[in-house]
């Protein structure tokens, strides 16, 4: 599985609260380099400075952020937890994060972690006032949840942004309650954009904004603000060793948010295709398709590198995946697909997420041929192997006994049975198989050294089923004598 890279800002110990007044006192400060005297380089400074167009309030963001910061903080909220069985507080089996107002009548967005497990929410205002809430519907594989404030009035809403415009450099506000030190603010830059799922959930879709504003536990769920005020992020997580921080694009979260309101759950959409991992180059390079799904019919093939969805350009698999999970099954969208050195453009419908179970269970397509009795002679089939060219399946010391062939080399090592070559025209090959892929079940049959996959072969029935490891991720493959997979 996907090795954990990030953790949850509320699990992080209190030495990642850093000072941030030194860090916008110096971050903030230009060069005068080769003006006469400081008065002079202030009024230059000044001049050349244009007010922040489109914000709650017009400031100098050179001279100050306060004025930004303080029309956006009754915006901004404390969420206190009460884990099942516990009392309030920041006791074990309690906890903290934060939020943001986004409609008068008092609905909250904030972390799904925050409120994960929780046995009663507890919302604070700027303004001191306390309210209990009700968890309207909450995301895990984004990491988002929306909150109701019964009888609240008089609730000041936060402005929702734009995250597809941010540059690496742009200045970013991050707010919160770190180790309940409410409405705090700290300032930095977006540091990197598209930064995966960082193996925060099984699941995960989100394509992460990386900042090195200052957020630390307690920060969960809170706003992350450009300098019109506007919310471009929400804070969620923060790299190990103090490192970055990362937070939801505001764009990915705003379909989720919509979907939790009105209906307490998110119905996703889903392309049907998959990778093996990254690739060299822009894009997202498609190595699975499977059967009977929106992949299939729109005519992916693996190898497709998919340049741009509704013309945003992508940087990654993950960016495919976190543009296609955002929106709804039926959403019809338009790809850029790049093929041997030709560009597609087909609209797809996208269809319905299936359960993890379904995920499991789907086989690829047959966009390659599947073989069938005309074309068996290419490759030979494991259930009526009866070669004398001997095994092809070898390990660092031992050669596994003639048999049935499954078309690799493949080498013991101390994490599991490593794929070192696949054989062109191979049931491997068929079953998508890649050096590097660690085998770990053949029907059934945990798989530690090359003679485990010659006797899960030789006694195979009418049907394989493989289980195996590609950079982290557990994949799951069916094949049947008709040549179906």
């Amino acid at each position: 599985m996907h090795r954990r890279r990030a953790r949850f800002l509320r699990r992080l110990p209190p030495l990642a609260v850093l000072s941030t007044m030194g860090l916008v006192s110096s971050a903030l400060t230009l060069s005068t380099t080769g003006c006469s005297n400081d008065a002079e380089a202030a009024a230059e400074t000044k001049a050349a400075s244009p007010l922040a167009p489109a914000g709650p309030v017009a400031f100098d963001p050179r001279e100050s952020l306060a004025p930004m910061i303080e029309a956006v903080r009754p915006s901004v909220v404390a969420v206190d937890v009460q884990r099942r069985g516990g009392g309030w507080g920041r006791r074990e089996g309690n906890g903290l994060g934060s939020g943001f107002v986004i409609d008068d009548a008092g609905l909250v967005v904030t972390n799904h972690h925050v409120v994960d497990g929780a046995g009663a929410v507890r919302v604070r205002l700027s303004d001191g006032r306390r309210f209990d809430a009700e968890v309207v519907g909450s995301d895990p594989a984004t990491d988002l949840a929306v909150l109701r404030l019964p009888g609240a009035e008089g609730l000041t809403a936060a402005t929702l942004g734009e995250s597809r415009s941010l540059q690496v450099g742009d200045w970013v506000v991050a707010m919160g309650s770190p180790m309940g030190l409410d409405t705090s603010a700290s300032v930095g830059i977006v540091s990197g954009k598209g930064r995966g799922s960082l193996g925060l959930h099984h699941d995960s879709i989100i394509d992460f904004l990386q900042t090195d504003a200052d957020i630390a536990p307690g920060s969960s769920g809170g706003p992350l603000f450009d300098l019109r005020g506007k919310v471009v992020g929400i804070n969620t997580a923060v790299g190990e060793s103090l490192g970055p921080g990362f937070a939801i694009p505001i764009d990915q979260a705003k379909r989720v948010v919509e979907q939790l309101r009105d209906h307490g759950t998110v119905a996703r959409g889903w392309l049907g295709a998959g990778s093996a991992g990254a690739h060299e180059g822009p894009g997202a390079r498609i190595d699975s398709v499977y059967a009977d799904t929106p992949a299939e019919r729109a005519g992916l093939r693996p190898g497709d590198v998919v340049e741009a969805v509704d013309g945003e350009a992508l940087t990654s698999f993950e960016a495919l995946r976190a543009q296609v999970g955002t929106k709804q099954p039926g959403d019809e969208i338009e790809l850029r697909i790049r093929r041997d050195g030709e560009i597609f453009e087909p609209r797809v419908t996208l269809g319905a997420r299936p359960e993890r179970a379904s995920l499991e269970q789907l086989r690829p397509s047959s966009g390659r041929t599947p073989p069938d009795s005309s074309s068996s002679s290419r490759f030979r089939w494991p259930w009526d192997a009866d070669d004398s060219d001997g095994a092809d399946i070898e390990g660092a010391d031992d050669v596994a006994p003639e048999g049935p062939r499954l078309g690799i080399l493949a080498r013991s090592t101390a994490e599991g049975l490593e794929v070192t070559e696949v054989r062109e025209d191979s049931l491997a090959e068929t079953l998508g198989l890649r050096p590097g892929d660690r085998l770990r079940e053949l029907n059934g049959v945990p798989l530690h050294d090359p003679a485990d996959v010659a006797h899960a072969l030789a006694t195979a029935g009418s049907s394989l089923t493989l289980r195996f490891e590609r950079d982290g991720a557990a994949h799951v493959v069916t094949f049947d004598r008709e040549g179906n997979l």
